[in-house]
C-alpha cells in the first residue's frame, strides 16, 4: 500500500469536494435542507458531495472499507485492513447559516489507527495535510503546535455531538474552562478546530462524548504529526471514541486533564 500516493488521492478528491461545496455555499435553496433529528441538519450537498468521494474510493481502491457520516459503513475492510473515513462537510450548520468554518475531511485508517488524514476548508482555501511518520503541513508549509505551556494563559475551544448528555458535558467544559484558560470557543466544526490545534492557532481542544470518527480520525494525526498530545478524558491513547477526547500542544495537556477531573466534567 502506497500511503504517499493515496494521501495525494485524497487531496484531489477533497479539493474538488470543495469546489462542489464553494458552488452550493452561495446558491443553497431552503428546499434543499432537512433535519436528520432535533438539532442537526443535513443538506443535498452533503449528500452529493458524499456521493462523489465514495463512487472515487470505491474505483480506486476497490478492497478498501468505508465508513462515511452520511452512510455508515459503505465498504467492509476485512481482508485489506484498511479503512477511509468521510465526513463530506463537517461544519453544515456553518454552511447552511453563510458562516465560513466548514470542511471537508478524509481519513485512512489501517487496523483503526489513522496512518493520512486530508482536511479541507474551501471557503479560505486553507488544506490540511498528514501521513503518519511523515508530519503534517499547511498548504505546504510545516505545521507545528503552539509553544503555550500555562493553562490559565491558553485559547481554547470545544465540541460535541447533538446527544443532550453530550451537550449538558459540554457545557459544564466551557463554565470552567473559560475561566481557567485565557478563553474558550465554539467553532462549529471539530476537523478545522483540530486542524486549528495542529497549526498553532489554538492551544487545545476538548470534545465530549461520543466521539465520531469521521470528525476526528484526520485531525487527530495531524495534531500527532504536528508535535501536540491525544488522548481521552482519563488520559489513555486508546478507545478514545468512548471516553471524549482531548487534543493539545502537548504542554497543557496534563493541565486540561486536571480540571476535567477535578470537575467530572
Amino acid at each position: 500500500m502506497n500511503v504517499s500516493g493515496a494521501k495525494e488521492f485524497a487531496v484531489g478528491i477533497a479539493l474538488r469536494a470543495g469546489n462542489i461545496l464553494m458552488k452550493d455555499f452561495r446558491s443553497l435553496a431552503p428546499d434543499q435542507i432537512r433535519f436528520k433529528d432535533k438539532r442537526e441538519l443535513v443538506t443535498k450537498t452533503d449528500i452529493r458531495v458524499n456521493q462523489f468521494i465514495i463512487s472515487k474510493i470505491k474505483q480506486a481502491y476497490p478492497d478498501h472499507g468505508i465508513l462515511s457520516e452520511e452512510e455508515g459503513l459503505v465498504e467492509d475492510n476485512k481482508k485489506s485492513g484498511y479503512m477511509w473515513v468521510v465526513d463530506p462537510l463537517d461544519g453544515t450548520t456553518n454552511f447552511v447559516m453563510r458562516h465560513t468554518f466548514f470542511t471537508t475531511t478524509l481519513a485512512l485508517l489501517k487496523d483503526g489507527e489513522p496512518i493520512m488524514g486530508v482536511i479541507y476548508a474551501p471557503y479560505t482555501r486553507e488544506l490540511f495535510v498528514a501521513e503518519k511518520g511523515k508530519g503534517a503541513r499547511r498548504n505546504e508549509m510545516k505545521m507545528n503546535v503552539s509553544n503555550e505551556n500555562k493553562l490559565d494563559k491558553s485559547f481554547l475551544c470545544f465540541a460535541y455531538s447533538h446527544e443532550k448528555k453530550s451537550l449538558q458535558r459540554a457545557v459544564s467544559a466551557y463554565q470552567h474552562f473559560e475561566f481557567k484558560a485565557r478563553s474558550m470557543r465554539h467553532f462549529g466544526s471539530s476537523s478545522l478546530e483540530l486542524a486549528f490545534v495542529a497549526s498553532g492557532r489554538v492551544d487545545g481542544m476538548i470534545i465530549t462524548p461520543p466521539v465520531r470518527i469521521w470528525d476526528v480520525a484526520a485531525g487527530m494525526l495531524m495534531v500527532q504529526e504536528s508535535g501536540g498530545k491525544v488522548s481521552d478524558f482519563h488520559g489513555n491513547n486508546k478507545r478514545i471514541a468512548f471516553n471524549g477526547l482531548v487534543v493539545s500542544n502537548g504542554k497543557v495537556h496534563n493541565q486540561i486533564l486536571k480540571v476535567i477531573k477535578q470537575k467530572r466534567i
